[in-house]
């Protein structure tokens, strides 16, 4: 019996051990890519309203001079 806990352990290391390369690109993908882009975008068109708004202040401010 003690001969043998050593080679199941030796199985499950060695199974544990075998290399993922038949996953697909997909599952390798971190968890949060979804929301990561959908922040990016987000910071994107935050940027674009950002200048809007300066230039519709600048024109402000042009108008009433």
């Amino acid at each position: 019996m003690n001969k043998l806990i050593p080679i199941i352990v030796f199985i499950f290391l060695a199974a544990g051990a075998c290399s993922d390369e038949g996953k697909s690109q997909e599952k390798q993908d971190h968890v949060w890519k979804e929301q990561t882009e959908a922040l990016d975008k987000a910071k994107a068109v935050e940027g674009i309203l950002k200048e809007s708004a300066r230039t519709q202040e600048q024109q402000i401010q042009e108008d009433t001079q």
